[in-house]
């Protein structure tokens, strides 16, 4: 059975901040469908946690904002669906050292997905151009 991996943004609280960006996975491609939302969120101490969030509309609000938009980034295996958690622990620990040295929230959310999408598509579990298309997506406000 074919997946189908989504790069899924909210609104952001102001103009000029940051949409948040999560990765989700359904078995659908409809907008009614029900999927597994992969994020990143800031802890208490300011550093990003992976979590999963699984049996969400595709086009589900976020308490972070509104529904703002996805993009199909492309039809994943069941191998992909068991690396998945993996994927985004790592990349977390990514963005997390990234801004230990170059300051807090140098990186955050939209590195988060960009890291994981490049490595799906370099190990040819993605489509090419899955990464092209992530980084037109709506960053800010």
């Amino acid at each position: 059975m074919a997946a189908y991996l989504w790069l899924v943004w909210y609104d952001a609280t102001s103009r000029g901040a940051p949409k948040h960006w999560t990765l989700a996975v359904s078995y659908e491609a409809s907008d009614r469908a029900y999927a597994t939302v992969y994020e990143v969120m800031l802890d208490l101490t300011g550093r990003y946690q992976s979590r999963v969030i699984r049996r969400v509309h595709l086009t589900s609000n976020h308490p972070s904002g509104a529904y703002g938009g996805k993009i199909l980034l492309g039809e994943v295996n069941d191998g992909v669906l068991c690396a998945l958690e993996a994927y985004s622990d790592t990349a977390a620990e990514l963005v997390n050292t990234h801004n230990r040295k170059r300051g807090q929230a140098s990186s955050n959310c939209q590195d988060w997905a960009a890291i994981i999408v490049r490595s799906l598509e370099d190990a040819m579990l993605l489509p090419q151009g899955s990464l092209a298309r992530l980084e037109k997506c709506p960053r800010t406000g």
